[in-house]
């Protein structure tokens, strides 16, 4: 069972993260958080690694959709994408929210498919 899309991009990190950004708009979705496990790494541990910052993805009228169905929704969502480099590379891609959703109401999994297809879009525009 696939958990994620993630496609190469050549472009530079900040450059991939502008154009992730404007594609997820673009999809009519929205940043609404996110973290840079690279910089809390670095603070807590100690250990430098490559840029990685993963965003929280979703849309309030999705989300509260789900809560209809399910009220306890806030523990499978938002939606998560990533930016980051491995090995030179820049990566993007986003988690397949159905399978994560599975877990929850059969009704949800089958909601939330048109924001993971979006959510491919929003890669593949990069």
């Amino acid at each position: 069972m696939e958990y994620k899309y993630v496609l190469k991009k050549n472009l530079d990190f900040e450059e991939a993260e502008k154009r992730f950004r404007d594609a997820i708009e673009a999809v009519g979705l929205k940043v609404v958080g996110e973290v840079m496990p690279s910089m809390k790494i670095k603070k807590m541990l100690g250990i430098e690694i490559p840029p990685y910052k993963v965003l929280f993805i979703c849309h309030p009228k999705y989300i509260y959709e789900m809560m209809q169905m399910d009220y306890d929704i806030g523990t499978l969502v938002p939606c998560h994408g990533v930016i980051y480099e491995r090995n030179g590379e820049i990566f993007v891609g986003v988690d397949i929210a159905t399978t994560k959703l599975k877990l929850s109401d059969e009704r949800i999994a089958e909601y939330i498919s048109e924001v993971e297809e979006r959510m491919k879009k929003a890669v593949d525009m990069v």
